[in-house]
């Protein structure tokens, strides 16, 4: 029997970076790892909350030519190899208010969930001013997920704990994605006050680069988020030749194992 891993994995590429057949190959590579979660990011020219890693990443697929639709066609063909393959990986897809509005927010929240998505975090979306996203997501079967800061007050962490859909996004430090986080006395003082206030299991993310890291985490956190971690990756075998999409697969599969120490696992099972 496969072992269960107690901390889950949240994982994350840019859709249509380096190109949407190795974007594609290398989403696959982290779900056949066993990652529960995929955030695939729909790239946006103004993000507020992206560090260089990932903003370089989105600028390249939009110069590659990204759009919502190529996004949606993305999301559709993981979710059938998803199926096919019997992975239980849950897709989110992460992007900012103005993509949906521009698309319409209805309309948005159909297609996505028509492709298989589980949920969307809208990092820049405030709760009292969403035009509608929630009661639509409700409506049509979307989760929404809430993100929690360092600066978020305990009273509003129990509103957006509350209204979260099935986990919440806990930021680990404030600024911006891919530098690290250190993991010190702080940060689980705070993670602790999250717990005070959230019933729900928590994925924190920012600066997540190593298995240490990960290690360290175990028993405090539930879910484990890696954004830049991966794209960083993806952009150093985007750099080698003669790389196919099926490499990327392997090779993306491999990182995350190493990132969740699950390959040291299978060995000390053997």
């Amino acid at each position: 029997m496969e072992k269960q891993h107690k901390t889950q994995l949240m994982g994350h590429i840019v859709a249509g970076y380096p190109h949407f057949e190795l974007s594609l190959n290398a989403a696959l590579g982290i779900a056949k790892a066993g990652a529960s979660y995929l955030e695939v990011q729909f790239p946006f020219s103004d993000p507020n909350a992206d560090g260089i890693v990932i903003e370089e990443a989105c600028n390249k697929s939009i110069e590659e030519g990204f759009s919502v639709a190529k996004g949606f066609e993305l999301l559709s063909a993981l979710s059938t190899h998803f199926r096919e393959d019997s992975l239980p990986t849950k897709l989110i897809i992460m992007t900012y208010g103005n993509i949906i509005f521009r698309y319409g927010v209805e309309s948005f929240v159909k297609k996505a969930k028509e492709c298989g998505v589980w949920g969307l975090i809208v990092p820049d979306l405030p709760i009292e001013s969403d035009e509608s996203l929630r009661v639509l997501a409700k409506k049509h079967k979307l989760a929404i997920i809430s993100l929690i800061t360092p600066n978020t007050p305990p009273k509003r962490m129990t509103k957006l704990a509350k209204i979260s859909d099935e986990i919440v996004y806990v930021v680990a430090r404030a600024g911006i994605t891919g530098d690290k986080t250190h993991l010190n006395t702080a940060l689980f003082e705070y993670i602790e006050c999250v717990k005070k206030h959230c019933q729900k299991p928590i994925a924190l993310g920012f600066g997540i680069n190593s298995y240490e890291q990960v290690a360290l985490l175990e028993g405090k956190v539930d879910i484990v988020v890696a954004g830049s971690y991966f794209v960083r990756y993806i952009s150093t075998l985007a750099a080698q030749a003669n790389l196919t999409p099926q490499d990327y697969a392997q090779k993306l599969q491999a990182y995350t194992q190493a990132l969740m120490g699950w390959e040291q696992e299978k060995q000390a099972d053997s």
